[in-house]
């Protein structure tokens, strides 16, 4: 991890578009989501549901920050059968690994003619695809995608690099159910020590 995060602050000083740096950003998570080490590691974050929440609105716990660059690393959570909610991650850039367990992501657009950055009250999303993730597999979030996770029959165990921490961003909230929106200022951030 430690190597991880060197990488990513020389990421930062190199002239690249946001979407280049983020790119080479995911290629470099790979190896750390393998890494056995982490793994183990893994099993002694808090997994309680009073934390970390099973749908809705939860709580990342947050391994770093950086002082010059703002980027934050951040471990999940998610117990079998967890949903979370139809989502934004706001103007952040973000890349969802996964160490262990095996869960569907799927992404949505709206279908209203909405534009990204918007923060209605009203939207209407449609599903436009499903993946099935597995240990390794970095997902590469935009600002403003609309996605949502879905865990299978197991625990998901996944590190998060975001580009700046939850709680400096808005973020949007869709419920398919009646069409509304909610803004919120995202995951709680919970203090952990990785080392």
């Amino acid at each position: 991890m430690e190597k991880f995060v060197a990488d990513m602050r020389g990421l930062f000083e190199k002239p690249l578009t946001d979407r280049e740096r983020w790119q080479k950003a995911a290629d470099l998570m790979k190896p750390v989501l393998l890494d056995p080490e982490l793994k183990e590691h893994s099993r002694t974050w808090p997994d309680s549901p009073a934390l970390l929440g099973l749908e809705g609105k939860h709580g990342n716990l947050i391994f770093y920050e950086d002082p010059d660059y703002k980027f934050v690393v951040n471990g999940l959570i998610k117990k079998p059968g967890a949903k979370t909610t139809i989502h934004d991650h706001g103007i952040s850039w973000t890349l969802y690994g996964v160490v262990e367990g095996q869960e569907n992501v799927l992404r949505y657009e709206r279908t209203d003619g909405g534009q990204p950055g918007d923060l209605p009250k009203q939207a209407v999303v449609m599903a436009t695809d499903r993946s099935a993730v597995m240990p390794g597999h970095v997902d590469l979030i935009e600002p403003w995608e609309i996605h949502a996770e879905h865990n299978d029959d197991r625990r998901t165990v996944a590190v998060i690099v975001r580009s700046q921490r939850s709680g400096t961003y808005i973020q949007n909230i869709f419920y398919a159910h009646d069409n509304s929106v909610e803004q919120y200022w995202g995951p709680k951030q919970i203090p952990f020590d990785l080392a």
